[in-house]
């Protein structure tokens, strides 16, 4: 093993790695600014964010280890894992989701409340804001809130970006019954409301239920996960092992089994992950 270009790799890593987390505390706001709901400018900057930085880490990886192995296939494979793997072991979004659904089922049941107290719709909206909002959707609520006192847009209109902001099916369905609600003028509210949050709720626990089946295939991806890596580490360190890998027909056979294992961790990943579901409703504007 080429101690001087671990070294070399191990290096450059951690340089790249102190630059990027500078960056990004750079870029963070401080403090004492006042937080804003995020747009989508802001999600989408967001998410390229996130995606400049595991696009960085997976840059550094391939660099050191093909500085240690010289082997090209591994390292645009050793690349492709550290950009793809961590989204697929860590079943992140379905956990989110399923905050999302809560929070959403919780400030139902509390305009349901407020509405039987006698409020008229809007006042509902706007004080359903004022405290107690679940994180998960404190944002998109507080936007809501503020655009039916400050700026005083249409309900419907108000609805509609509140359900964008949400951005899932049941965050559409929620919207288009106030929507009824608000062109009915109140009539039957409370009811309407109170059934859909039992809906959300009963589909909250069948989703708890699906997400406990599906951290199993996740376990068996970070299975199979680990056992590649103890393999790597074991062919830096035995490379009589996995000399024949250097020849050219070995980096062929390399670049087949690491593509039959990329076919396996997605087909994995797919099973253990679920689509949200397509949304219904549109944006004030926006066709349908």
């Amino acid at each position: 093993m080429n101690v001087d270009a671990l070294l070399a790799a191990l290096s450059a890593a951690m340089i790249l790695g102190g630059l990027t987390w500078i960056v990004a505390a750079l870029r963070a706001p401080s403090s004492d600014e006042p937080v804003r709901p995020p747009s989508r400018g802001t999600k989408l900057l967001a998410l390229l964010s996130a995606h400049y930085r595991a696009l960085i880490a997976a840059l550094v990886a391939a660099v050191a280890v093909f500085a240690v192995t010289k082997w090209p296939v591994a390292a645009v494979a050793v690349g492709v894992a550290v950009f793809a793997l961590p989204k697929a072991v860590m079943g992140r979004a379905a956990k989110e989701r399923i905050r999302k659904l809560e929070a959403l089922e919780q400030w139902t049941r509390r305009l349901a409340d407020l509405l039987v107290a006698g409020r008229a719709l809007e006042q509902a909206l706007e004080h359903s804001a004022a405290r107690n909002v679940p994180p998960a959707i404190a944002a998109p609520v507080a936007s809501l809130a503020r655009r039916l006192r400050v700026t005083r847009m249409p309900t419907e209109d108000a609805l509609r970006l509140f359900a964008d902001e949400v951005d899932d099916p049941i965050g559409d369905r929620i919207a288009a019954a106030l929507i009824l609600v608000a062109r009915r003028r109140g009539r039957g509210a409370s009811t309407v409301l109170q059934q859909l949050a039992e809906l959300v709720a009963k589909d909250v626990a069948d989703r708890r239920e699906v997400e406990a089946a599906r951290a199993e295939h996740r376990t068996t991806v970070r299975w199979v996960i680990g056992i590649l890596a103890l393999f790597s580490v074991l062919a830096i360190f035995q490379k009589a092992y996995v000399a024949p890998f250097g020849t050219p027909l070995g980096q062929v056979v390399l670049a087949i089994v690491a593509l039959f294992y990329g076919v396996t961790l997605v087909w994995l990943h797919r099973l253990g992950n679920a689509a949200p579901g397509h949304r219904f409703l549109n944006a004030p504007g926006e066709k349908s």
